[in-house]
């Protein structure tokens, strides 16, 4: 799971002490560069680095692929020189923006990076980097070890413009959102694969090995398709916009492609929305805060069109119905205030 490390924003600080304490947190952060405004305007900015670990709580341990996103105000010059590539890191850091432009010198080379595109450089080497507008963008920084093995010719991949168009930098960004979100109800089963899904995503962009590439599809490729999906299916699950025809068409896949990613995990589509709905209808029956609604306007809300259908579904997944989770829900809350030293609760239930 990806875990925040280091929050940082100017928006409390000073504008005359901004640049300053940016310095003094920036050794935290993904990598280290001297920064400089391009502009007399107030140096404005906001990070978010995440590491992401394998296993939980005590035996934790960090897999070396760390998440920063950045949104600054205005320009800025960005330079790793040759008394900070001394660091000993050597890490590969990809960009990808959101807005805003990036013009990247390494290795000789000049590029720069429209929004929407990406593009990757060593630590391991000097670099200067002019962002010249405000921007918002992500940058993942991996061991360069494991790119190695994936990536021929490595060094010849970093310093180039990689465009947005083929979806993978997209599918990347979208996959670390979930992570860092726990948006997906699917994560913790990823927890031992997701590093080799970053490195699949980013072997791709970069131009994997042809014969890895199959690999990377099957693997990397298709876990962050699927996250994306489930993440699309929770975003229409109420508007009923949800077939396997709207979706591709979203995604820009066939809808047999979207069968087979759910018959790759034992289940269908339509089992899987059906499954959603239902949580999130027993969630609503649950949450006292919608105890003025009427069961069929909270079935109705999560996407189902039929009453009957919902109530056979419900009861043979649940063991009960809708009304006896209420009462049952109604009943515990009941007992919770009732017993609270302080007499919280008035007597009055809503019925």
């Amino acid at each position: 799971m990806l875990t925040t490390t280091l929050q940082f924003s100017t928006d409390k600080i000073r504008p005359a002490e901004r640049l300053r304490t940016w310095y003094d947190v920036f050794d935290r952060s993904v990598t280290r560069r001297t920064l400089s405004p391009l502009s007399d305007q107030p140096f404005d900015m906001r990070v978010t680095v995440s590491d992401l670990q394998e296993g939980e709580g005590g035996l934790a341990a960090n897999t070396g692929v760390h998440v920063q996103r950045m949104r600054f105000g205005a320009g800025f010059t960005a330079k790793r020189t040759s008394d900070l590539v001394a660091d000993g890191n050597d890490d590969v850091v990809l960009y990808i923006h959101r807005t805003g432009r990036r013009m990247v010198s390494q290795f000789g080379r000049e590029i720069e990076v429209a929004p929407g595109g990406g593009v990757a450089i060593s630590n391991a080497a000097p670099s200067i980097t002019v962002v010249p507008e405000p921007s918002r963008f992500a940058c993942i920084a991996v061991p360069r070890r494991p790119l190695t093995a994936l990536v021929p010719n490595l060094e010849n991949a970093l310093a180039r413009p990689l465009s947005g168009e083929s979806g993978v930098l997209r599918l990347l960004d979208n996959y670390l959102a979930v992570l860092e979100h726990g948006r997906s109800a699917t994560v913790a089963e990823l927890r031992h694969s997701v590093v080799t899904h970053v490195h699949d995503l980013i072997a791709v962009a970069l131009g994997a090995a042809c014969d890895y590439l199959d690999i990377a599809r099957g693997r990397g490729i298709r876990a962050a398709r699927l996250q994306a999906i489930k993440s699309d299916i929770a975003k229409h699950l109420a508007d009923g916009d949800v077939t396997a025809g709207t979706i591709a068409a979203r995604h820009r896949v066939t809808p047999r492609y979207i069968h087979k990613l759910f018959e790759g995990e034992g289940t269908t589509l339509s089992h899987y929305v059906l499954g959603r709905r239902l949580s999130r209808v027993h969630r609503m029956l649950t949450d006292p805060r919608n105890r003025h609604q009427t069961i069929g306007a909270l079935v109705f809300s999560a996407g189902f069109g039929d009453l009957s259908t919902f109530n056979h579904a419900f009861r043979r997944h649940y063991g009960a119905t809708p009304s006896d989770v209420r009462t049952i829900a109604r009943r515990e809350q009941r007992e919770a205030i009732g017993s609270c030293p302080d007499g919280g609760w008035d007597g009055k239930v809503a019925a």
